[in-house]
């Protein structure tokens, strides 16, 4: 497989000088033919040895051509000979990752690097339990990639970028990604280049996890959305019909809850969040989704009875906005104590910030790898045996 990978090197790189040795050839080609013309005397074979400098000619040209075309010659040759080297023996980080992933064997494949495929990452690293990993975005890798773990750096619904990774000499792959469209793609390029390993597939929707379970992708499938509602449901037993609630948030998790809290107990449920789409819920009769941004209280306070407020569900999930989570928490908790906060958060130090300041925390990543772990077989790298 080395072997393999040094030829794919050496192809690409002379790709690379296309266009250098391009120019050198026509530089020589030009060379042979003022050589004809002003050599008539001298046989053809004469003429290409005075081209390549190893017989002299008493002609003012030569002097000029013999400058050049030596010098031209070691600069291309060098060059190339050098780039070469540092491109199969030389430190490069992405080269050293990527090798390092395709080197792998019966490991496990993590297709993404979000906060669930972080912690899989972490576990299989922690056990020394082998894998490879795949992520488009350099800058979430980056950190992995300079301590030599196996990192590849690309798109895993390209199937090379797949083959990079070990995908046909895996026992596992997990996908993680939030994006549906990717997912499919995934498990199709996984099954065309292993078709018996493991496959766990992150998707929400319940009719695609169906079909992702049947024949050929015989994947298993979940949602951190469904699991992470398990607790919310414990916290929604003290509610009934007259009470309201506010969540701040618009991804899966926000819907499930909007369809938990409006349809099912038939709460009064405000959708809070720019970004979301009002359409969505027009057949969820007690759903109100508001398309405003959140940042202080005030927001709040401008447009809602706080007062009549039972619950308030902070559910944004990029940690960037924990810092306007922590605040609103804080004023919320101060100026309304008999409102139940509940905040989602990415990293455990962080959640016992929140719970300093009298909120409820949950973490759906958490939460889902907890569950992932007890429905992998035994034999998966982050399977963890039940404590007895």
């Amino acid at each position: 497989m080395r072997l393999n990978n040094r030829f794919r090197t050496l192809r690409n790189q002379f790709r690379r000088f296309v266009l250098p040795f391009a120019l050198f050839l026509l530089f020589w080609l030009i060379g042979i033919i003022v050589f004809l013309i002003i050599e008539e005397d001298n046989t053809a074979r004469n003429v290409f040895l005075i081209s390549m400098c190893i017989n002299q000619s008493t002609s003012a040209f030569y002097n000029f051509y013999r400058f050049l075309w030596p010098l031209l010659f070691e600069l291309l040759i060098l060059a190339f000979i050098v780039t070469t080297l540092q491109e199969i023996y030389g430190y490069n980080p992405l080269i050293r990752s990527r090798r390092a992933a395709s080197s792998r064997r019966n490991h496990s494949v993590v297709l993404g690097f979000n906060h669930l495929g972080e912690r899989i990452i972490d576990y299989l690293h922690e056990h020394r339990h082998p894998y490879s990993l795949v992520e488009i975005d350099y800058d979430k890798v980056e950190d992995l990639i300079h301590f030599g773990q196996p990192v590849v750096v690309g798109d895993y619904t390209d199937i090379d970028i797949m083959k990079l990774s070990g995908v046909r000499k895996c026992k596992e792959v997990f996908c993680v990604t939030r994006d549906l469209r990717r997912a499919l793609i995934a498990a199709e390029k996984v099954r065309e280049l292993n078709p018996t390993c493991d496959l766990y597939m992150r998707v929400f929707n319940e009719h695609f996890q169906k079909y992702l379970t049947s024949e050929p992708w015989g994947a298993f499938t979940f949602s951190s959305s469904k699991w992470a509602m398990e607790s919310v449901k414990n916290w929604s037993k003290s509610l009934t019909k007259d009470d309201a609630i506010i969540v701040l948030g618009n991804d899966t998790l926000v819907t499930r809850i909007a369809e938990h809290f409006g349809e099912t107990l038939g709460v009064l449920v405000h959708l809070i969040d720019p970004e979301i789409e009002p359409a969505v819920y027009d057949d969820l009769l007690n759903v109100c989704p508001h398309k405003d941004e959140i940042q202080f209280i005030e927001n709040l306070e401008v447009k809602y009875d706080l007062n009549s407020i039972k619950q308030i569900y902070i559910c944004w999930n990029t940690e960037e906005l924990f810092s306007d989570a922590i605040i609103l928490t804080v004023a919320i908790r101060q100026q309304y104590p008999n409102v139940e906060v509940f905040v989602r958060m990415f990293d455990e130090e962080l959640a016992n910030i929140a719970k300093a300041i009298d909120a409820k925390t949950f973490s759906t990543s958490a939460y889902a790898f907890e569950m992932l772990q007890k429905e992998v077989k035994q034999d998966s790298g982050i399977y963890r045996p039940k404590k007895i």
